[in-house]
């Protein structure tokens, strides 16, 4: 173990629950985090105008750490506003949640948006007597089922005009796009639109690569759209694997236990079965690391990470969605060729050429050199080191 923990010394002496507590608290900063913090900080701090921003990359990845993470600026930044208006609140936050039919309801997601406002005066937004909506003994928002999805909408409207939140995230919102049939696909992002600009206040769509298929529903929408990639981390570009390697390193010093981890000697393990996201990773170390402290090790060892990884089918399907929705990244991209030679505007090829290569990382080796080779001798490969 290092001579000074990374961690408070007193929790060696603490109880499990605190332990895994502070691990569980910990977020790691690292550059994919931090470009995508800062980013979306200066686009919620400038949403003059009603926007949508698409917050999307692989599962895992850590866009719900990012978004905790700007709600706690926003409520560090909006001190001062709270204490003069008591009816602000800097953020709103829901999860779009599929139904057990696998179906996206729109009017239960609106009933879990009014609840998480938690507006006090919605008893004068709306007509009890002919609306049917009223709350229960706790005080949450009940909705009867005779009441339509226009008077839903209507009371979330009128909320979110009196709380004027800087903006409104929806977690896992690629569930939204599993629709019932009969219902089109251009049905979300109007009506989306629509309440960000009655509102005027920003809508965070966050979820995965799927959330490109809104990207041509209308002009209207791509007009006052922002969207923010946040892509894992590639194992065969030099500068990611020092990255990642120094986040599992970041990891291992924060593990309050006994013995400080020897993780990084495994690091390409650790990639492996987290495919370069950091958010799969930290669950993942997270459960490896309860089960060390509940049986008692002094340290965290690889039969707990072996127990605890996700199965290579698990990793080989999850990696297929990931490439599937990199290349979707990638195509819209390079979209800006064609729209230059649409508008009759010169497209370089050399400048071509340099973006392709940047938008493949997956291809790209920027120290790949071409080598004439002789007849029969074999191509260089990488070597596996470590154990």
């Amino acid at each position: 173990m290092s001579q000074t923990p990374h961690f408070p010394p007193a929790l060696l002496t603490q109880s499990n629950a605190l332990k895994l507590e502070y691990f569980e608290n910990y977020t790691i900063a690292h550059p994919r985090l931090e470009e995508a913090f800062n980013f979306l900080k200066l686009v919620v701090s400038h949403s003059s105008d009603s926007q949508v921003i698409f917050i999307y990359g692989p599962t895992g990845v850590g866009k719900t750490t990012l978004r905790l993470l700007i709600e706690k600026w926003l409520i560090d930044e909006s001190a001062a506003q709270l204490e003069i208006d008591p009816g602000f609140i800097p953020f709103t936050s829901v999860e779009a949640v599929v139904q057990k039919s696998g179906i996206f309801n729109s009017k239960d997601h609106i009933k879990r948006c009014l609840f998480a406002l938690n507006e006090p005066l919605i008893d004068h937004k709306i007509d009890y007597g002919t609306r049917g909506i009223y709350r229960n003994s706790k005080g949450q928002i009940v909705v009867e089922s005779k009441v339509i999805e226009t008077d839903l909408g209507w009371a979330l409207e009128q909320t979110l005009k009196h709380r004027k939140p800087k903006v409104f995230f929806i977690d896992e919102a690629h569930h939204m796009l599993m629709l019932a049939s009969g219902r089109k696909l251009t049905d979300l992002p109007e009506a989306i639109k629509s309440l960000a600009n009655r509102t005027g206040v920003m809508h965070g769509l966050i979820g995965t690569y799927e959330l490109l298929t809104l990207h041509d529903v209308g002009d209207q929408l791509s007009r006052r759209s922002v969207y923010l990639h946040f892509p894992r981390y590639h194992a065969d570009i030099a500068k990611d694997r020092e990255i990642f390697q120094s986040i599992v390193w970041g990891f291992q010093l924060h593990m309050p236990i006994v013995k400080e981890p020897d993780l990084i000697s495994h690091w390409d393990y650790c990639y492996e079965r987290s495919l370069g996201c950091v958010g799969i990773l930290k669950n993942w170390l997270k459960n490896a690391y309860r089960d060390a402290i509940t049986e008692g090790a002094n340290t965290v060892e690889m039969k707990h990470l072996e127990q605890r990884a996700l199965s290579v089918a698990q990793c080989r399907n999850i990696l297929k969605k990931i490439k599937e929705g990199e290349r979707n990244h990638a195509q819209l991209s390079s979209e800006v060729e064609q729209l230059r030679a649409e508008l009759g505007l010169p497209v370089n090829p050399l400048e071509n050429q340099q973006k392709s290569v940047s938008q493949s990382p997956v291809n790209f080796n920027p120290t790949r050199r071409r080598v004439n080779k002789k007849v029969g001798q074999p191509k260089p490969k990488r070597r596996q080191v470590g154990t």
